[in-house]
């Protein structure tokens, strides 16, 4: 199924930073065909690597 990213929400590490051997994260709220809103975690290289951003179509 075909989702559209509504908001890509930036974990917060706090003042600890990114725990070693994990790399940073990334709530993104998304809208399926059907019209229903998840969140689905990703990874911050992911959506880099792969150029996604609010209003980008992404399938699942």
């Amino acid at each position: 199924m075909k989702y559209t990213i509504l908001e890509i929400i930036e974990w917060d590490y706090g003042c600890e930073g990114v725990p070693d051997g994990e790399e940073p994260m990334c709530s993104v709220v998304v809208k399926g065909e059907n019209g229903n809103e998840k969140t689905i975690k990703l990874s911050d290289s992911y959506l880099s690597e792969n150029h996604l951003n609010i209003g980008d179509t992404i399938e699942l």
